[in-house]
Formats: structure tokens, sequence, C-alpha cells
């Protein structure tokens, strides 16, 4: 049974000679929880608006919502974390459901795909977590011992750098959200709102 969501920004009208024209729907799939790790596949119902001159149309997309894939983008970061965390290769890393979706070559576009903003994804979940957690400080939220190098390393190697950071966007939204008792889509909506200000440090100017 595939399950309703429907999607709003809070400034939906992008504006004044746009007007509501329909919706847009989309199946995606997502993370239905991380204890245990399941993937539930459910119908997003998007806003499209039309220009009133032009007639253009457009449509509001969610944080989690990656364009072109049918899964969200908690399912990517959770799957490139599976991978990322772990000593063995992607095609000898198992996931933690039943079946084989998403497939191997899917992760290893998503991983070239998300690597150019490696660096604003990392500090955008950061400060999003900080927001999140808040009064509590990041310390008594994420696990001792920052972000761990991949299984059986030490460290990362330079020439894997963005493959590192994006680890470290895995390992951070898991964690923030089995600590604060949230969804990795809820992270990640967060993370849009403080996107601009992670830019300001990494020089990206928007969404990838």
């Amino acid at each position: 049974m595939v399950s309703p969501i429907r999607h709003r920004h809070r400034d939906v009208r992008p504006g004044p000679e746009w007007h509501a024209h329909g919706a847009t729907s989309k199946l995606v799939w997502v993370l239905a929880s991380l204890s245990p790790p399941r993937l539930t596949r459910v119908r997003l119902l998007k806003q499209r608006w039309r220009h009133r001159q032009t007639g253009r149309t457009r449509h509001d997309r969610p944080a989690w919502d990656l364009a072109g894939s049918q899964y969200g983008l908690d399912v990517v970061f959770f799957v490139l974390g599976c991978w990322l965390l772990a000593a063995t290769g992607l095609h000898a890393t198992d996931w933690p459901w039943p079946d084989e979706r998403p497939a191997r070559r899917s992760v290893q576009r998503w991983l070239r795909r998300l690597a150019a903003d490696a660096d604003t994804w990392l500090q955008a979940i950061r400060l999003a977590t900080i927001e999140l957690a808040a009064p509590r400080p990041l310390e008594e939220i994420l696990p001792t011992g920052g972000i761990p190098p991949p299984e059986g390393r030490t460290r990362c190697h330079r020439v894997h750098a963005p493959a590192c950071k994006l680890r470290g966007v895995a390992w951070i939204l898991e964690s923030a959200a089995q600590a604060l008792s949230i969804s990795i889509r809820s992270l990640l909506v967060a993370a849009q709102r403080r996107w601009t200000e992670a830019t300001l440090t990494t020089g990206r100017s928007a969404l990838p």
C-alpha cells in the first residue's frame, strides 16, 4: 500500500505572477525507520505553479526529493554511509534490508553527483543538528570521537576527500536522527534552511 505524502514549502508561491495549477506526484522510496533500517514506498504530492504571462510551470520540491531519482535523499545518504563506513568495497557491501535496492551503479552515480557539494553538505548538516539539538551542545548528540574513518583504517586518503566528507554527512545524519528521535528527512529539511549560511564558508551558492 503506497502511503500519500503531501509536501508544501512555507513560502509556497514563487512570486505574485504565479498561481496554483494542480499538483504533480512521484513514487519515492524513503526510510521508514532506522532501527531496524527499513524502506517504504510513498507517493509524494507536489504543488504545481503556472506563470500568468509566460505559461511556464514549476513545482515545489522538498529537500529530500532528489531530482531524477526514485529514492529519497535520506536513502541515498544512508546507503552511502553503509558503503563508505565499511572496509569492504561497494559490491561487497550488504544493504541492511532483504532486497538489493538501490542498485550499486546508482550509488556510484550519487557519490559523483554529491561530491562537488560535500563541504557544504557537511556544514549545513552540522548547523542543522546544532539548531535542532539546542540548548544541548552538539557533543551530547553525536557519539564521542567524531566522524570515524572507514573500518580498518586510521584516516582518509586525500585523494578520496569528497567521499570522506560525504561519509561524515551520512554518519552525522544517522547519529543525530537516532539521538533526536527524528527522521533523516527532517534533518535534511533543516539543512536546507541553513544552506545559505553554509555556503558562506564553502563558496557554493545553490542547492544541488
